[in-house]
């Protein structure tokens, strides 16, 4: 199962996008239960996992811990590292937002 991280309505796990918040939808599990009590927030939606990655990598050399909730279609099926038609999307605590808005804006300032 899936839950949505604003409405903790939950969905079957085919379901990516909770149909009336309009959010990509994460597993029902300790990190998602994390998420949807709000401790979590989206920091940045990105083009593929490597960019989430690599943010993720930067961000907890800072000291602030990251999710990464998306689906790369590319390693689904085996593809290279290029971007995923899909929603990658970095999430932080809510207390590090703004911080981590801010790292991540002077590395990836064109995406």
């Amino acid at each position: 199962m899936s839950i949505c991280p604003h409405c903790r309505k939950r969905y079957e796990d085919w379901v990516k996008t909770c149909p009336e918040c309009n959010l990509l939808l994460i597993e029902d599990s300790i990190n998602a239960e994390r998420i949807s009590l709000g401790e979590f927030v989206p920091l940045k939606s990105l083009p593929s996992r490597l960019y989430a990655e690599m943010l993720k990598e930067v961000l907890e050399q800072e000291g602030i811990p990251c999710l990464v909730k998306g689906e790369d279609l590319g390693r689904m099926l085996g593809g290279g590292v290029g971007t995923s038609p899909v929603e990658i999307i970095l999430w932080v605590p809510e207390e590090d937002y703004e911080r981590g808005l801010e790292i991540a804006e002077g590395i990836l300032d064109d995406i």
